[in-house]
């Protein structure tokens, strides 16, 4: 095992050898045993204390918080139906433009195939169906 394996095996799993994975454990108790080692898990046992100890909060401050969070949830549901946006600007974004233009050019395609196919049974109208489409498509509609 290398120095740098050792870093980042310590700094994924901590400071303690005995968390490590199995496989890794006798390696690193070697290197632990030199001075670059032990100052690494050291390092790292430092940092463990840091994240595993529970934070401090003041109550006065908690409740402080908590309402502060109350309000701001209360000023939203409480706005003026006027300040919104007026629905035709609602209708007008983007994301809901999409799936009416989709579905407009759907029915036109679909009026122009009923339209067309019909009465133009000719080689260059299913070669224009078929520029659209793939040809196993128009296999349903071929030549009767």
């Amino acid at each position: 095992m290398t120095l740098d394996r050792f870093t980042q095996l310590a700094e994924t799993w901590g400071g303690d050898v005995g968390r490590w994975p199995e496989p890794e454990r006798a390696a690193a108790e070697r290197i632990a045993a030199t001075g670059e080692g032990a100052a690494i898990l050291r390092a790292q046992r430092s940092l463990d204390e840091i994240l595993s100890a529970a934070p401090q909060i003041d109550e006065a401050r908690s409740r402080r918080a908590a309402l502060a969070v109350l309000q701001r949830i209360a000023a939203t549901e409480t706005r003026e139906p006027e300040s919104r946006e007026p629905w035709y600007r609602r209708w007008l974004q983007p994301a809901t433009l999409v799936p009416v233009g989709s579905l407009a050019c759907s029915a036109l395609l679909g009026i122009w195939i009923a339209g067309t196919l019909p009465y133009h049974q000719t080689e260059q109208a299913l070669a224009a169906v078929d520029a659209v489409f793939d040809a196993s498509a128009l296999t349903l509609w071929g030549h009767q």
